[in-house]
């Protein structure tokens, strides 16, 4: 997995390296939006996560930083996580983040995923203003990799804003 995202990454490592490096802030993402939004049974989804200022890498497009966060849903369940997300600068204004952040899952009256560790993949595309906060979109696919008795996964869509912290 490791091998597979450098080589993805590769390209814009060394086309990047010679210009200045992205400055960034803290960030302080709220969101809502729906949990399990491809099956029936929907819920309102709401996330908190702070995204550190410090970079595990950074340049002119790059800048992985570490995550931590908890979302809460309508039905009671929740999920507690931390992780990297890998901000990608395709323009100035316009960031597409990926990020992975195993977590702990309280299904409440929610949806049973099979075990309390639980992986979130998420893809996100955000415009930043100039002020450095942003408003976007995320979609997230939550799974235990089927270590649980059972993996059923879902979907998450999240519109989100963030606020630059000091």
């Amino acid at each position: 997995m490791k091998r597979l995202l450098l080589l993805l990454l590769l390209p814009l490592i060394l086309i990047a390296g010679d210009k200045p490096p992205i400055e960034d802030s803290k960030l302080l993402n709220m969101g809502v939006g729906v949990f399990n939004i491809v099956r029936n049974r929907k819920s309102v989804n709401f996330q908190l996560e702070y995204r550190s200022g410090y970079a595990f890498y950074r340049n002119s497009m790059l800048f992985f930083r570490p995550l931590v966060g908890v979302m809460a849903t309508t039905r009671g369940s929740a999920y507690l996580y931390t992780g990297i997300a890998f901000d990608v600068f395709l323009f100035p204004q316009l960031v597409f983040t990926p990020s992975f952040a195993p977590g702990i899952y309280i299904k409440g009256s929610g949806m049973e995923l099979g075990f309390p560790l639980e992986f979130r993949s998420s893809a996100e595309l955000s415009y930043r203003f100039k002020n450095k906060s942003r408003f976007g979109a995320m979609f997230y696919h939550m799974s235990n990799a089927s270590i649980g008795f059972r993996n059923p996964g879902t979907e998450c869509l999240v519109f989100f804003y963030s606020i630059p912290l000091p």
